[in-house]
């Protein structure tokens, strides 16, 4: 199931869109399993709003698709060797020796270019999530903020793999700190608009503690981590742009300038959905 992390050298580009297309299928068929399942008598009698063929589809899709990608993604993100931010840590050595620490960012270009199995691994799951993510942005008529989301996150995760650019990176921006994504699309749910209105009043507990599970998991992952893995990843990037004898970063500047224009505009945008977060949250505890 996860024959690509096995590979010592980069993968052909036809075994990794065989095995995004297979991931795809996955999430497909999951996804369509719990529609089945929302169906049966024991599920349905909970709720009036489980009654709806609309509202479990919607359930379906978060929970088969967004959920079960979100988690994937994490835990592969989590199981590599150091796990999540500890591989990034591992390859820069100590931060806390400034000897090592300078050797360390003199070795970007480990970081930078060299393949790294585990990186490539996450990357096509991430890369097969939004591509299924973009499929039913369509479907369900999401919005195009969606759809631009689901294309950029495509266009990234493409370049990580070919030509390859930070591959140690994705363990974390595209592993692990997906946990949060997980806890936020089970809380979608209870949104009116993007989930099933209702949902919150038929089920005002479990709504609470998926809350309360985003707001940790956020906090924690980007707003805590994201920015120490996005500084380092920044510093990299610097040095291989500013590095005039590095023919990859020539060659890929517009891969580097746009990867890094991304990063830099999510680290912000993190920020001020957390505002948003606080906000959200008072005005709830106000009507509870």
């Amino acid at each position: 199931m996860f024959g690509l992390g096995h590979y010592k050298v980069k993968p052909p580009v036809s075994s990794t869109v065989l095995t995004s297309f297979v991931w795809c299928l996955c999430l497909v068929v999951f996804e369509h399993a719990l529609r089945l399942l929302f169906k049966l008598d024991v599920i349905q009698n909970l709720s009036p709003i489980l009654q709806s063929e609309r509202n479990t589809q919607i359930i379906a899709r978060h929970i088969g698709t967004d959920f079960a990608a979100a988690i994937m993604c994490s835990y592969l993100g989590l199981t590599v060797k150091n796990g999540g931010l500890g591989a990034i840590w591992s390859s820069l050595k100590s931060p806390m020796d400034k000897t090592l620490y300078k050797k360390a960012r003199q070795g970007y270009k480990k970081r930078m270019w060299t393949y790294n199995a585990e990186g490539f691994r996450v990357f096509v799951f991430f890369f097969a999530y939004q591509f299924k993510n973009l499929w039913d942005a369509y479907v369900w008529d999401d919005g195009p903020e969606f759809i631009f989301h689901h294309t950029v996150s495509i266009i990234t995760s493409w370049s990580g793999m070919y030509p390859g650019v930070g591959q140690i990176y994705a363990v974390f921006f595209m592993g692990l700190s997906e946990i949060s994504t997980a806890t936020l699309v089970l809380l979608a749910n209870f949104d009116p608009t993007l989930g099933v209105e209702g949902l919150a009043d038929a089920f005002p507990l479990t709504k609470i503690v998926c809350a309360v599970a985003f707001v940790v998991t956020f906090v924690a992952c980007r707003n805590i981590m994201w920015p120490w893995a996005g500084w380092h990843y920044w510093k990299d990037t610097w040095e291989a742009l500013a590095n005039p004898k590095d023919q990859k970063a020539k060659e890929n500047a517009w891969i580097l300038k746009r990867t890094l224009f991304v990063l830099i505009s999510l680290t912000f945008l993190q920020f001020v959905w957390l505002g948003q977060i606080f906000v959200m949250g008072y005005e709830e505890i106000q009507k509870m």
